[in-house]
């Protein structure tokens, strides 16, 4: 179905160059024409760039081209020019996007074969859109939006007939977050470290290391004997990069820790900047002694907060694994219920303001949240809502003006349309 909408997406945009079929020219715009087959593929790719096609007309498709049509023709009378090697950049990288979205450049080249193109063809096409899409907004800029003025006079005018209505702020919260990684515990870790040991002692003893990392590591390079494959330096975390690359092919490291657990490697082959390796890993994951005394932390900064002992603010800095919790106090953000993140909005919203959640969890993380403050719904004041007045009303200007112009090009040029 992706490989069918794709090949749909290359038809539509390409399809002009190759149609055979009897057609038939609707619009005539000063030299130019707009034949049939031209707004069908230009509705069809509207359909398939995944906009809605219910409320779109064919005339309201038609009378876009012809505008368009009458930008570029504008822009060649007052000599407009565009940086050519910099939309044959643009039009490149959009075809290899596209190519990218094929499962292989054999499929790409199979569609570009059944409509008697080439790639250069796609190219050309890609320039002649990109081209006529540049020309057009450096004419608007010109002709419209830089002749647009909005004095402060039109803003406060706008704020204070709109404020009731537009400018009001709904009830907010300050939301804080505590929030407690379950990592593993000295006890686990100290497991871990007991095991790999063993089969460090093995290896010494003489086992053989691929058999003992398909037996006994817990990486998925077990089914190849603990094989990596060779790699260079850059692509593996620092200390076990450290540890491969100072040893000669057939030793064996020591027992080395990385943030994924304690391993043993084996060094097999050199090849210039590269090494291939097997290594034997023991991870160090966190069991359900580590949840539980992760949980029963969460409940005792619950009733240290709710017995007053220590404020939110206090009880993050001194708890939260969030690295930003030092200097903003747990808090994260000023927050509407539309805010409040989805997976715990429940239960927070359900929490009294100024009381703290229940223990939640989420992929390894305990959380404690709570609405610290409620922030009432007010009137933004002006200047709090300048910039967005001054987009608005610019706007709704460039739409005015850019209709005056469009109507007076229509009027100085031959278009005809032909139902």
């Amino acid at each position: 179905m992706k490989k069918l909408a794709i090949s749909c997406l290359l038809i539509f945009c390409v399809a002009m160059m190759s149609a055979e079929v009897i057609d038939k020219i609707v619009a005539k715009v000063g030299s130019d024409i707009i034949l049939r087959s031209d707004l069908q593929k230009q509705m069809l790719q509207i359909k398939s760039s995944d906009q809605s096609m219910k409320d779109i007309q064919p005339i309201e498709v038609l009378q876009q081209m012809v505008e368009q049509k009458l930008l570029v023709q504008k822009a060649k009378d007052v000599d407009l020019k565009v940086d050519s090697e910099r939309i044959k950049s643009y039009a490149e990288r959009y075809l290899s996007q596209l190519i990218a979205k094929y499962p292989s450049e054999t499929a790409f080249n199979t569609d570009l074969a059944k409509m008697k193109l080439t790639r250069n063809d796609l190219l050309d096409y890609y320039i002649e859109m990109i081209t006529d899409n540049a020309l057009s907004e450096m004419l608007i800029d010109r002709y419209v939006s830089s002749r647009i003025k909005i004095e402060d006079n039109d803003l406060l005018s706008f704020y204070n007939a709109s404020k009731d209505t537009m400018a009001i702020k709904p009830v907010t919260w300050k939301l804080g977050m505590i929030l407690k990684e379950i990592k593993a515990g000295e006890e686990t870790d100290n497991a871990q470290l007991l095991a790999i040991k063993a089969i460090h002692q093995q290896l010494r003893e003489g086992a053989d290391f691929a058999t003992l990392a398909a037996e006994q590591s817990d990486c998925p390079s077990k089914s190849q004997g603990g094989d990596l494959g060779f790699f260079k330096r850059g692509q593996m975390v620092k200390p076990f990069e450290e540890a491969a690359f100072a040893l000669s092919p057939g030793e064996i490291s020591n027992v080395v820790k990385t943030e994924f657990g304690y391993h043993i490697i084996k060094v097999e082959e050199i090849k210039g900047d590269e090494i291939r390796a097997r290594h034997i890993l023991k991870t160090v994951s966190p069991g359900a002694a580590d949840s539980l005394s992760v949980r029963n932390l969460m409940e005792q900064i619950r009733s240290l907060y709710e017995t007053g002992s220590k404020t939110f603010e206090d009880l993050a800095r001194l708890y939260s694994d969030d690295p930003e919790a030092d200097s903003t106090g747990g808090v994260i953000g000023e927050v509407t219920e539309a805010d409040v993140p989805e997976l715990f909005r429940e239960a927070i919203m359900s929490s009294p303001v100024g009381q703290l959640t229940p223990v939640l969890s989420s992929e390894g993380m305990l959380y404690l949240f709570s609405r610290l403050e409620e922030i009432p719904a007010r009137i933004l004041s002006f200047e709090e809502v300048k910039d967005q007045i001054y987009d608005y009303i610019f706007n709704q200007k460039q739409i005015e003006a850019y209709a005056k112009w469009m109507q007076q090009l229509l009027e100085e040029s031959y278009v005809q349309i032909t139902p």
